[in-house]
């Protein structure tokens, strides 16, 4: 036989080789399925961190485009209940993936109405609704302009809503239960403070200024079991945070880089795109640097400090310690940079530990 003959013989053996094992493949990748759908399905991750008080990352980016960080979300688990703050794009997919059934979210606050803080809130409801067969709304509480954003939200989704219950039946996907029902308040003033719950369950969740102009914005404290967990929003270096976080376990607090603003700022402007340099320069005004959150974290004798809404984007591994690096200078505490999946546990004893979930 001649020589390209013995090749072709040896291609077509090897096709069917890879054909078969392609296959094989294929099987195997079946049958893992079926156990991960068990795990995904069965994931509760209030069960599984049991009782203290849980900071669980759900989106630790900003409105800049990062592929590894979902937009701004922050669930606290208190006494097994879930109660989320904020919802980003990708804040749904993120809870879903960390074990954190949908259905248990008792209220989504908002700490302000700009929309990458919300943009996520309509998969939120839907998974809520169908995933728990709710029988009403997702609550989502926060400044006025809450109910406005709710409504609009509502009626954008009235369509898709009322096809997924004709499809599954009102027993499954219940009509009451679709969409979002708002609770509003007050911004307080800049010394003052709004109790937005406070149950006979031991949680209590306070709502203070920040200052995040033009927009009304707040910060949020929760305390039970005797812990503490201070989220700041979006926020430039604020009196009022540093006197609503006094005595706080954890100080989540967002963050920006003045060094790598600056490099997308010049970056920007040497293209020739103005309007993205000016807004890499406006965004330095209300937003906090690692050594001024250092500062408050000092000055409020916060137990931990962890930075979430990384601004900009940090998509070089190693490059959010620089965060962790500055505020270093201002604060002797432990300090964190999170990533999406990330939990820092309060234990009623008094520990802190830091631990990863999901499949990420």
């Amino acid at each position: 036989m001649k020589a390209w003959h013995w090749l072709i013989g040896i291609a077509l053996v090897l096709a069917a080789a890879g054909a078969a094992a392609f296959h094989f493949r294929g099987e195997i990748a079946t049958r893992l399925v079926a156990r991960a759908a068990a795990q995904g399905m069965g994931a509760n991750l209030p069960a599984e961190l049991g009782e203290g008080l849980h900071a669980v990352f759900c989106g630790t980016g900003s409105p800049l485009p990062d592929r590894t960080r979902a937009g701004p979300c922050l669930a606290v688990i208190a006494g097994g209940r879930v109660f989320v703050f904020d919802a980003g794009e990708g804040a749904s997919e993120t809870l879903g993936l960390m074990g954190i059934r949908q259905g248990d979210i008792e209220t989504v606050f908002l700490t302000h109405l700009h929309s990458d803080h919300f943009d996520g809130l309509a998969p939120l409801a839907l998974q809520h609704w169908a995933t728990a067969t709710a029988t009403e709304p997702l609550t989502v509480a926060g400044p006025v302009g809450t109910a406005r954003l709710a409504s609009g939200l509502n009626e954008a989704y009235a369509i898709d809503s009322g096809y997924r219950t004709a499809h599954h039946g009102p027993e499954i996907m219940p009509p009451t239960g679709a969409g979002l029902r708002a609770e509003e308040f007050t911004v307080p003033q800049a010394d003052g403070e709004t109790i937005v719950l406070r149950d006979a369950g031991g949680v209590r969740i306070l709502a203070f200024r920040v200052d995040h102009a033009p927009t009304d914005a707040v910060g949020y404290r929760i305390e039970y079991g005797g812990r503490s967990i201070v989220i700041s929003g979006d926020t430039s270096r604020s009196a009022s945070l540093a006197s609503a976080a006094r005595g706080a376990d954890l100080l989540v607090h967002e963050a920006i880089s003045p060094r790598l603003d600056q490099i997308m700022h010049e970056t920007a402007m040497a293209l020739g795109r103005d309007n993205v340099g000016v807004i890499f320069h406006d965004i330095l005004d209300y937003h906090t640097s690692p050594q001024d959150a250092g500062a408050i974290a000092t000055e409020a004798n916060v137990g931990a400090l962890a930075f979430t809404h990384f601004l900009p984007q940090t998509p070089i591994p190693g490059l959010a310690h620089t965060f962790v690096q500055d505020a270093r200078r201002t604060y002797d505490g432990p300090v964190y940079a999170m990533r999406d999946g990330d939990v820092i546990s309060l234990s009623p004893s008094g520990g802190l530990t830091r631990s990863r979930h999901g499949r990420f």
